[in-house]
């Protein structure tokens, strides 16, 4: 599941100001007054040392003193294999580095995002102990934010004592930290960039020269002309898969300039003309034999019919590079293949849909909160995020990493048939600047089911005009938007 919204890129100045401080003040127009004020009038006011919980102010965090208390806390996470043992690597290094005696304890919350979620709300719900620290889309840490159990991480970050400089925010991409930024709570950070990926377009390179291109499409247009050409129903053969995913929807709406939801999060549009010709094209794919439709039951289909050469392209995650070099090493025949950016309408303009859970710390103490935060910042440190990118093939956070990931990939035994492939995961470090994200308001799960059954029904099946059921659709989102809209 992916979940993402447009959010303007100055948002990381502003980031990044608050770290450094205020600007100095203008110089005034006139001289000041002669007269000296009282001394009482001249005082500055003490910081605010008294902590709440969760802090509130950098001066809070700042007040607080780990030393000596060993502090313990527990994250919920989904790893599995090889990601898991990197970051239990991680892990083990902070717990023996920390000069505060800090321990961190993994926990297996299930076997996906959604389990992790539900895991959350039933903990809340039955009154529970949450973990300090949990992996989180940024819907879902809206959702635990409107509960009251969410911390803003803005005071951790800008903490003199325990935050990150002026540097670290200017290398940690700032579309990434952007990302976290949850519009129905103006202001608040609600998680932590730690990993990420974007939409891309994987294309069977071999299988496009033969159709006489040069390269993968760059547009819309030829993307859907290549898919068409491509296809044969009767070989089972086809141009491109709807995966029953909304956030395939939303790649192509963003694809075609629009969004799916306002900026400030209190509208969902995406009937916008963008949106319009989103579904228009789906359906116009599927009427002309160019487009197939992946069972939900066929677990990894999509990977396994390109890696079998009956898909010509395949829209998803970037993170899914290791799988389909597996999928495809396993062949008879393998072929040359890679991952592009994702087609777009203008693309002098693109716009790419950027994926991403972040990790995000859940009130508990605020000593707990700390340590959660302490872990994070360490965990997203140069060579770690080098070290977790390499593994995982998200993208490292940090522009200072990005070089060594992309080394280690490129003399990976994966791809050293691939190097097109290989050259893949380099190039999406240039897209990261188009980035957009979905939707990072509480609720935002139910509309991206109503979103895919409404492509399936019109898009896939040809049921219905796609204004009509855009307007509709659109209708039931704001809809939900209201109902599950924090309570002011």
């Amino acid at each position: 599941m992916n979940v993402r919204k447009l959010v303007p890129f100055s948002i990381a100045a502003a980031i990044v100001l608050a770290a450094c401080g205020a600007a100095s003040p203008a110089a005034p127009t006139s001289a000041p007054a002669t007269t000296a004020p009282s001394a009482a009038t001249t005082a500055p006011k003490p910081a605010d040392t008294t902590v709440a919980n969760p802090p509130k102010s950098a001066d809070q965090v700042d007040a607080l003193d780990l030393t000596g208390k060993n502090v313990e806390i527990t994250f919920w996470h989904r790893y599995t294999s090889q990601n898991l043992t990197v970051v239990q690597t991680i892990v083990n290094d902070f717990n023996t580095k920390n000069p505060y005696g800090i321990k961190v304890k993994l926990e297996n919350a299930g076997a996906g995002y959604t389990d992790v979620y539900n895991k959350i709300n039933a903990t809340i719900q039955g009154g529970g102990d949450l973990p300090a620290l949990s992996i989180a889309y940024q819907n879902q840490a809206a959702t635990y934010r409107g509960q009251n159990v969410m911390v803003d991480l803005t005071p951790f970050i800008q903490s003199k004592k325990y935050g990150l400089t002026a540097d670290d925010l200017k290398d940690i991409y700032p579309y990434f930290q952007q990302s976290d930024k949850a519009p129905q709570f103006a202001g608040e950070i609600l998680g932590w960039p730690t990993q990420r990926s974007m939409a891309v377009l994987y294309s069977n390179i071999d299988w496009l020269k033969t159709l006489g291109a040069s390269e993968a499409p760059k547009t819309l247009k030829d993307f859907e002309a290549l898919a068409c050409k491509a296809s044969d129903k009767a070989a089972g053969t086809y141009g491109w898969i709807w995966r029953n995913d909304a956030s395939d929807f939303a790649s192509l709406v963003f694809a075609n300039g629009g969004e799916l939801i306002k900026p400030d999060g209190s509208a969902y549009d995406f009937n916008s003309p963008a949106g319009i010709e989103t579904l228009t094209m789906i359906q116009r794919m599927f009427k002309n034999g160019c487009a197939v439709e992946l069972p939900k039951t066929e677990a990894n289909g999509e990977q396994n019919r390109f890696a079998a050469g009956k898909l010509l392209f395949v829209t998803g995650s970037s993170s899914g590079l290791p799988f389909y070099a597996s999928s495809i090493a396993k062949v008879e025949k393998p072929f040359q293949w890679q991952y592009t950016m994702h087609p777009q309408a203008n693309p002098d303009k693109p716009i790419v849909n950027l994926y991403g859970a972040s990790w995000s710390v859940l009130k508990t103490t605020p000593e707990k909160e700390l340590a959660a935060w302490l872990f994070m910042k360490f965990f997203t440190e140069k060579d770690n995020t080098a070290a977790f990118a390499t593994t995982s093939n998200y993208m490292a956070v940090r522009a200072s990493a990005s070089q060594l990931a992309i080394d280690k990939v490129k003399t990976s035994k994966s791809f050293a048939k691939f190097p097109e492939a290989a050259a893949s995961y380099a190039n999406q470090y240039s897209w990261i600047q188009y980035g957009a994200v979905e939707a990072p308001v509480v609720g935002y799960d139910p509309v991206r089911a109503l979103i895919q059954d409404m492509v399936t029904k019109v898009g896939v099946k040809g049921d219905g005009d796609p204004k009509a059921a855009l307007d509709e659709a659109v209708k039931k989102s704001n809809d939900i938007l209201a109902e599950f809209a924090p309570k002011k």
